[in-house]
């Protein structure tokens, strides 16, 4: 901290250095057209001015130092009908505008429509990987990020190709994202959507009030309890994607006249059987929160609490063959019949409640102090099959497929791979899915419980992912009367991780020996290296036991930043610069047989100083035409979770740490007429000294493997296009594209680990240049029609991915597999295997939606809308949907006929009453 404070301090008083003049002051305040909230993050344009501000918690905006005259502002906002008004500023005055009132074009609930915020955000392995999309391009007024993020959202679609993790999220003004992954956990607030649909977005990497801001952008979601209008909101949903059914009831009181405000809401989700077989959802979510003013509003403190407990059955991944075999891109591995009901392996259990409590001081119109913190304990854990001295329980396990009979061509081979087709094909439960009961058969086996004494051969496993998280911050924001504006900001964060497994369910047995069965496999006869815990050897472990690993990460970090920007007739400036220290370290609870000497205890601290220093600049053609670039440099410390070679075992990190490096830039031209408004982009990011890291099954090893990849170099550019056109009151037509570029550009190193200590950094460099980052499409295209009238709304979309390819595996990519092929030989064949990365097909899909708002009396209001997307799907886009079969549509003769295949229709329909 002795090297953070002089550069603030010097930092802080250089933008501090600016001098008061005179001018003209416009104010006033943008609200919601129907239900009055004030909008948040809206951006408004005085034409003749030139000059451009954004609304703040209250809805409330400030224009300083203007000239006198005629002028026109402008408010163009994604979702919203474009506003225009004439106003005439007269000299040395302050002018306050009568309350705006935005129109929605569409009143649909998009973000139930498209479950993004239900989704959890941690995969079965608990990474970060299964994060749809960035959510704050829902809340968003650009265009852009408003349409690409859920329209395009069945093909996890990321803007500029960026991870999650590069994305904030703010609650009342406060860092949600924890500190293990640097993610936020949408499913904390899944069913609370009356409480989250206000929010304020930074896009890119832009400043906010709130916010130093992020390559990826940022988000506040404002749920303080005097932001709602008083009265409630009665909804219920229909839809047939991972829950069926959907009831919210919220309820606000607005605020009094002794300055109190309480909003509450209550939610539930539920499905027995969603449209993926084996799959199920159960949730019911609360939120609360209290908020007191005083002082005429000066001073606001704010208290909020929520949570969304979830229990969901997974679905799981497969091979082609499994899909051809059965006929359904659907098909579930997770699951089987137990007692004629359905049971999954796989199931989720999420819980994360939540307290924040935050504080705004308003120390005049242009100056304000925002303080707050947040407290929560999040409950993660997913359950698995394991087995010890068993056959693979996995109906998919690729020694159960057909293919694998026919390797060697005999006459039983043959035999027993058409037995098998024929069991596949015919859905024969016992072969495509768990068998359970010959589970328990197995376990509960009497010539298997005389010898082994109950031990159990299968089992089910629990994974948990637990995370008990505080935040305290607080930031300043100050506009000059010369229209320089100051904001600053100090962070504190600490974060303990649990990560430890535990049983589940020993399906009839007893107990099972807290071993690693690769460890005993391997290596006979030595005692001490199959254990996983010294301190208790052979232990038996029973229901609901700690066993297998069992460590806790401790990470503490500290920020400052400052940020100053400047706005004249024909130019806007920014720049700031912000400093952050980051501590994290491991904490064992078993010593572990395979490493033993750095697995138990607390581990060495790993501490890092980073900075980022960004500016921008925009120049106004005129009070329409703009054009802006934004740079940035960037160093951020690694994410403590892909820090460690294989954080379950031992406390050895990646060789080599450090801070990763990003270097940004990009160039914008934003035009804003009266039919035609949009955005156009190049942007160029680079990234360096990045860490990866991929776990898999070694079949030659016969282990599992955390392979990392450290110094991984990616350039991600490309260009981006939104562009609305506004044919009259009622019809909006959308054209938005992007066309990226994302890929290695260094071959970095690699290190291998095995669990059961065979394998030891092993170091072998990996061939990855020129290879495409995986993941997301890299070409998308959206063409919408929009109709709006008399409260009657209706969107038809055509949208399209591309360039969209597989992950390479490092394992086929180092430098002894390509030692052994020539290129120039009859090996071209294998070479080609090995370079060749897997790109999937382009997709098409056709989404509507419909719906019409009705008003009744004293501002009572009853909302219908129906939504059906993915339409027209490619095959191989494994998603839910309402039917399956074929839709041709056949076109004039001579062009032929044109086949398209229909996966599935996603419906929503939802009703609401608001009284």
């Amino acid at each position: 901290m002795r090297k953070i404070l002089p550069i603030l301090i010097l930092l802080t008083g250089f933008c501090c250095t600016v001098f008061a003049q005179g001018g003209i002051q416009l104010t006033g305040k943008v609200v919601h057209e129907r239900t009055k909230v004030p909008l948040v993050g809206i951006s408004l344009l005085l034409e003749q001015n030139k000059l451009s501000t954004t609304t703040n918690e209250e809805g409330e905006f400030v224009f300083v130092n203007l000239k006198p005259g005629q002028d026109k502002l402008i408010i163009q906002a994604a979702g919203f009908r474009v506003f225009e008004l004439d106003v005439l500023l007269e000299a040395d005055q302050t002018q306050t505008l009568d309350v705006i009132e935005l129109t929605a074009e569409n009143q649909m609930d998009v973000q139930t429509v498209l479950g993004i915020i239900d989704d959890d955000v941690l995969t079965t392995e608990g990474d970060v990987g299964s994060q749809d999309i960035q959510a704050s391009v829902i809340l968003s007024n650009d265009l852009f990020l408003n349409k690409v993020g859920f329209k395009l959202f069945p093909y996890r679609f990321r803007v500029r190709g960026y991870d999650p993790f590069h994305e904030q999220t703010y609650i009342n003004g406060v860092l949600a994202n924890d500190q293990f992954r640097r993610v936020f956990n949408y499913a904390s607030i899944g069913a609370l959507n009356d409480l989250t649909r206000n929010g304020d977005v930074v896009n890119y990497n832009q400043g906010g009030s709130y916010t130093f801001g992020t390559i990826g952008g940022s988000e506040n979601i404002n749920m303080r309890a005097s932001t709602f209008a008083k009265g409630g909101k009665v909804t219920m949903s229909y839809t047939n994607r991972n829950y069926y059914a959907r009831t919210m009831f919220s309820y606000s009181t607005g605020l009094n006249e002794k300055g109190w405000a309480f909003t509450g809401a209550v939610g539930g989700r539920f499905s027995d059987k969603g449209y993926i077989p084996g799959t199920s959802y159960r949730n019911l979510s609360y939120a609360l929160s209290a908020e007191k003013q005083w002082n005429e509003g000066a001073h606001s403190l704010s208290l909020l609490t929520f949570g969304s407990p979830v229990v969901r059955g997974q679905q799981g991944s497969s091979f082609q063959e499994v899909y051809d075999l059965v006929g359904d891109n659907l098909y579930n591995p997770n699951w089987g019949y137990q007692d004629g009901k359905i049971r999954n392996s796989r199931v989720v259990k999420a819980y994360d409640p939540t307290a924040v409590i935050s504080h705004r001081w308003k120390i005049d119109e242009k100056t304000d102090l925002t303080s707050g913190g947040i407290l929560h304990y999040g409950r993660w854990s997913n359950s698995a099959l394991n087995w010890y001295n068993a056959m693979d329980p996995r109906p998919d396990y690729y020694r159960y497929l057909p293919s694998n009979f026919g390797k060697h061509t005999t006459t039983i081979n043959e035999l027993t791979a058409a037995e098998y087709t024929s069991l596949w094909k015919n859905r024969d439960p016992r072969v495509t899915q768990i068998n359970w009961e010959e589970l328990y058969r197995q376990n509960m086996n009497p010539e298997h419980r005389s010898k082994y004494k109950g031990e159990a051969l299968y089992m089910v496993e629990r994974r948990h992912s637990d995370l008990l998280e505080s935040t305290i911050s607080s930031t300043f924001n100050k506009l000059y009367d010369n229209n320089f504006q100051l904001t600053a900001g100090v962070e504190g964060r600490m974060t303990r991780s649990y990560q430890y497994k535990t049983v589940d369910d020993l399906l009839g047995a007893d107990f099972v020996v807290d071993l690693d069965k690769f460890a005993e496999r391997e290596n006979r006869g030595n005692d001490r290296i199959k254990q996983n815990d010294l301190l208790y050897p052979d232990r038996k472990v029973y229901k609901d036991d700690i066993f297998g690993y069992d460590y806790d990460l401790d990470i503490k970090t500290v920020n400052a930043w400052v940020t100053n920007s400047f706005q004249a007739r024909h130019l806007d400036v920014y720049y700031g610069m912000k400093i952050g220290y980051t501590d994290f370290s491991r904490q064992g609870n078993m010593r572990n047989g395979r490493f033993p000497n750095n697995s138990y205890g607390r581990g060495e601290h790993h501490d890092f100083i980073d900075f980022t220093a960004k500016a921008g600049l925009t120049y106004k053609l005129d009070g329409r035409h703009f054009i802006s670039s934004n740079v940035a440099y960037i160093t951020e410390p690694p994410i403590p979770d892909r820090a460690y070679v294989m954080p379950r075992v031992t406390d050895r990190v990646v060789k080599g740490l450090g801070s990763g490096k990003m270097a940004h830039a990009d160039i914008n031209y934003v035009f804003s007429m009266s039919q035609l408004a949009g955005r156009v982009s190049l942007f160029q990011t680079n990234f360096y000294d990045q860490l990866e890291r991929m776990a898999y099954y070694h079949d030659s090893q016969r282990t599992f493997v955390f392979h990392n990849m450290s110094g991984v170099d990616r350039v991600h550019r490309g260009l981006e296009a939104a562009v609305t056109y506004s044919l009259n009151q009622n019809w909006n037509f959308d054209f938005i594209g992007s066309l990226g570029e994302y890929y290695y550009s260094n071959n970095p190193m690699g290190t291998m680990n095995s669990e059961n200590g065979m394998l030891a950094d092993v170091e072998e460099r990996v061939y990855m240049r020129n290879l495409y980052v995986s993941g997301t499409p890299q070409a998308a295209g959206i063409v919408a029609a929009r109709y709006f009238h008399n409260y009657w709304f209706l969107e038809l979309s055509g949208n399209f991915v591309g360039r969209n390819y597989m992950s390479a595996a490092p394992l086929r990519r180092t430098a002894s597999a390509y030692s052994t092929v020539n290129p120039y030989t009859e090996s071209i064949t294998a070479y080609e295997q090995l370079t060749r990365q897997e790109r999937l097909d382009a997709n098409v899909t056709v989404d509507a939606s419909i719906g019409k708002m009705i008003y009744l009396k004293d501002r009572r209001s009853l909302n219908f809308n129906l939504s059906v997307m993915n339409l027209l799907n490619n095959r191989d886009l494994r998603t839910g949907g309402f039917e399956q079969g074929r839709l041709d549509l056949n076109f004039p003769e001579r062009f032929g006929s044109r086949y398209f295949y229909m996966q599935g229709i996603n419906m929503f329909f939802n009703t609401s009453y608001r009284f």
